[in-house]
């Protein structure tokens, strides 16, 4: 009875949805950074077969990723207009909304159950970055439907065999409907982790929560075997060609990522993550939330969010209390671990909070990728408080100035939006002489390994440009140049493949830096530089030059 809830409120999944599309339209279409680097260009280069034309050396990361989940993106951005774009895709973020719902629901109980489950799940969304990401081309709020999906079918299972359990605690529980629900929530997932890796925080979470789960060990290693092979299954669903095609060109299936494990020659021997936001010192380490709550420096932007640090203070005094009651019931000789309604499934949810956080600082620390336990931290003040507080209207008390409190202070991540929206979303006016020329190659500065002072890249123009255009990746480390190796002479070697027209393709502010680089390879200036116009260049007030150039020894004596 209680799984037929899940499409009783049918009318708020439409509700959620309706509102996130809406939002997304009043955002804006979204323009960021990454949107311009990677997740138009490499579903566009994996359906184009771009990787037999264009050229990126190694240290281009982004290449590398799943195109799979930006086939959404490129899909609505060229077959739908902005404005349907934006609303689509916030819908399906909306989504977010009513799975949230749906957890508060299954542990609040009472005559105002669906009121404050709502409230909750609103608040839950109105983050720093699920609330800027409604209609975000970053994947974050899409990736949390798979990641909210599988925590309601997990807690639910868990609530099912805590049931059984309690109805005749010498038989052992009847797992089959139990099995179901954890085999539909690990594929779910799976899924998620194939299409986005950054999920695996939360895999990691459920695998230590589940292993610490208070029942028998015989039914924690049933639980942990069919959500690992449930999960394993949908991560090669959407990611298994994928990884087939990057062990058939680098021999490492996660390429570039894990290379410390599998010693692609195409990479460096490491396990590459961006550090950029970790913890600096031990004081840090065990105190983050009181570090980037006040000052955002865990995203690109400043933000300022406290739910995090409610969730820290609260759980320190819930573990304090836990621990003085584990005394009193050792001392009483009376143990009673299954006897409360909910536990079981409000112990994993705890541990599954407070362990995906943990991997999450120690292998991550970057706003975006804790947006799940961001949604879910309304309830988790909830139940802490309700642990700790047991007379309800103290309790309510608490709870209003605390979310009151979170909802007053918050200042959301800025976002790169364009509150206008003509006939195409990107609106690029490429330079006339481009349609006149069928073929030519393009030198394209980009950032090498995330820098902010760095040029950045412009690699969403390319599906733009005459197919027989191809393209050559410049790397920048620091505002220089990145002479690796092996990079100049590949770039060297795919410049004078092929002859025809040679192009830079940069921001003014970074086209001399690209210039100095282009010398490296024989290449001299050769003619007046033309604009790129783009949405994209309104924004951020850049001017983005293609500029011609010429092998040295073909250029013109200018003695």
């Amino acid at each position: 009875m209680e799984n037929k809830n899940i499409f009783k409120y049918g009318w708020l999944l439409f509700l959620a949805m309706l509102t996130g599309g809406w939002l997304s339209v009043l955002f804006g279409k979204e323009l960021s950074w990454d949107l311009a680097y990677y997740h138009f260009y490499i579903p566009f280069a994996f359906l184009h077969h771009r990787y037999n034309i264009d050229f990126w050396p190694s240290s281009y990361i982004h290449q590398f990723f799943n195109p799979t989940i930006d086939l959404l993106s490129y899909f609505l951005i060229t077959h739908f207009t902005p404005r349907m774009t934006e609303f689509i895709l916030g819908a399906l973020h909306g989504i977010n909304t009513w799975l949230l719902f749906l957890i508060a629901r299954h542990f609040i109980q009472g005559r105002y159950q669906n009121v404050l489950a709502l409230l909750l799940s609103l608040l839950g969304m109105y983050g720093p970055t699920a609330l800027p990401g409604m209609g975000s081309f970053q994947n974050d709020n899409l990736i949390s439907v798979f990641i909210l999906a599988f925590t309601l079918l997990q807690i639910k299972a868990l609530d099912l065999y805590q049931k059984k359990e309690r109805n005749n605690p010498t038989v052992p529980a009847d797992f089959q409907h139990v099995i179901i629900l954890l085999l539909i929530a690990g594929w779910i997932i799976g899924l998620g982790f194939g299409l986005k890796l950054t999920a695996g925080t939360y895999i990691a979470g459920t695998f230590i929560a589940s292993l610490i789960l208070p029942i028998s060990l015989r039914d924690r290693i049933k639980i942990l075997l069919v959500v690992g092979i449930a999960a394993t299954i949908g991560m090669l669903i959407t990611s298994g060609h994928w990884m087939y095609l990057m062990w058939q060109k680098h021999r490492n299936p996660f390429f570039p990522f894990f290379n410390n494990l599998f010693h692609s020659p195409d990479f460096l021997f490491i396990n590459w993550h961006d550090k950029r936001f970790f913890p600096q010192d031990l004081s840090q380490t065990l105190f983050f939330p009181f570090y980037f709550s006040w000052d955002g420096r865990t995203a690109d932007a400043p933000f300022r969010d406290f739910r995090f640090l409610a969730v820290y203070i609260l759980f320190v005094i819930a573990g304090i209390q836990w621990l003085w009651k584990r005394v009193q019931i050792i001392r009483s000789g009376n143990p009673s671990s299954l006897a409360t309604t909910n536990f079981l499934s409000r112990y994993w949810l705890f541990a599954f909070f407070i362990f995906s956080y943990m991997i999450w600082q120690y292998y991550f620390s970057i706003a975006r990728y804790l947006s799940v336990l961001e949604m879910l931290s309304p309830l988790i003040i909830y139940l802490l408080l309700k642990s700790l507080i047991h007379n309800s209207r103290i309790h309510v008390i608490f709870l209003f100035i605390i979310l009151y409190t979170l909802a007053w202070s918050l200042s959301p991540i800025p976002m790169v939006r364009a509150r206008w929206y003509d006939t195409t979303f990107f609106n690029v006016k490429l330079p006339p002489p481009v349609v006149t020329i069928p073929k030519a190659t393009v030198l394209l500065a980009y950032t090498a390994y995330v820098m902010e002072s760095d040029p950045r890249p412009q690699s969403y123009l390319i599906p733009f440009f005459p197919a027989q255009w191809r393209f050559v990746g410049v790397p920048f480390w620091k505002g220089q140049y990145l002479s690796e190796l092996t990079t100049t002479s590949q770039i060297y070697s795919q410049l004078h493949h092929e002859s025809g027209n040679i192009y830079l393709l940069t921001s003014d502010l970074n086209m001399p830096a690209l210039y100095q680089a282009a010398q490296k390879f024989g290449l001299v200036p050769y003619g007046e530089c033309e604009k790129i116009l783009s949405d994209r260049q309104v924004v951020t007030h850049q001017n983005v030059l293609l500029c011609p150039v010429t092998t040295a020894h073909s250029a013109p004596n200018q003695g």
